[in-house]
């Protein structure tokens, strides 16, 4: 694949200091590389905001920062014809390692020069209300957790494990019930919960991973939930650990979509999606478009889906997921 007008979306206040040092290097080879493409520094706040009809015209939309800014990205609602090419410049980066996307620096020319032997890789966003997440949306105490999060231009990943200790301690970190349609179509409801974390690609934070979906395109939601008390948390993140004994595995589910339900008095239930965090949501499902990245992974299916229903592209169908 060869790509002329690229779209390059660049978040400056990403990562750590001494990254953003080298972001000369990253627009300077960009603009050598790419004569006809366009660098913004940021993206518009509205996700109905018509974005992509005003560069209908770009073959590749490139995103630097982190998890968060590509969440932002896929707020607006890309479509799928336009591949995405994911630059790691966060803190987590953990699509950009899915992916396998080459570094950055110190030599951002060479990145260039490795997207021809790209594929794609189509991933079916999932939808927290209305917003789409690309990696996984939790309610509860990692929702709590990303309110919490500070430093992480000096800490880097520590920011996040302080910010879940602090969640776990937290007098707020608070107790809600969940409808979950399974994949037979059956509904069961579940009480007492304390963590909800519903998961469409297998990495979560660091080395801990969640099992993902059959395939980055499957309208199914792998669920991981938690219920009772704290210490049934610091059980179940350890069992997310590669190699980790069954016993200390949560409990999983896949599903259709998932109905949150606040407790009687238990206030606001906190949500994040990718890292962000974002308001309470009434349900968590999969959108029914999906949007295409250049992956790098040789181990990885790019093939395109043959479900044609899988192709629709338009906001209020997607919304509708």
């Amino acid at each position: 694949m060869n790509f002329r007008r690229p779209l390059l979306v660049v978040n400056f206040g990403a990562g750590s200091r001494r990254r953003r040092a080298g972001l000369s290097l990253l627009l300077d080879s960009f603009a050598d590389r790419f004569p006809e493409g366009i660098i913004l520094p940021s993206l518009p706040a509205s996700s109905l905001s018509p974005f992509f009809d005003r560069y209908a015209d770009r073959d590749l939309l490139a995103v630097y920062g982190g998890d968060g800014s590509v969440h932002r990205a896929a707020g607006l609602f890309p479509p799928s014809s336009l591949p995405i090419l994911v630059l790691p410049g966060g803190t987590g980066n953990v699509l950009a390692r899915y992916l396998g996307t080459p570094p950055v620096f110190p030599s951002p020319a060479s990145l260039w020069e490795e997207l021809p032997r790209a594929g794609r890789l189509f991933l079916r966003p999932g939808m927290a209300g209305l917003r789409p997440f690309l990696l996984m949306a939790g309610a509860g105490w990692d929702g709590l957790a990303v309110r919490l999060v500070l430093g992480k231009s000096r800490l880097g990943s520590l920011a996040y494990y302080l910010a879940g200790l602090s969640s776990l301690l937290s007098r707020s970190l608070p107790r809600f019930s969940v409808t979950l349609t399974l994949e037979d179509g059956r509904e069961i409801s579940q009480t007492n919960v304390r963590w909800c974390l519903a998961s469409r690609l297998p990495p979560y934070l660091g080395p801990f991973r969640t099992p993902g979906p059959d395939r980055p395109d499957s309208s199914l939601l792998h669920l991981t939930l938690v219920c009772g008390g704290r210490g049934n948390i610091v059980s179940a993140f350890a069992g997310l650990l590669p190699g980790a004994p069954e016993f200390l595995r949560p409990r999983s589910f896949k599903v259709r979509e998932v109905v949150f339900h606040p407790s009687p008095g238990g206030g606001e239930i906190p949500f994040q999606a990718d890292g962000e965090v974002l308001p309470s949501v009434p349900k968590v499902a999969t959108s029914r478009s999906l949007l295409s990245f250049l992956c790098f992974r040789p181990d990885t299916e790019k093939e395109r889906p043959t479900n044609p229903e899988s192709e629709i592209d338009s906001l209020q169908q997607i919304s509708g997921g």
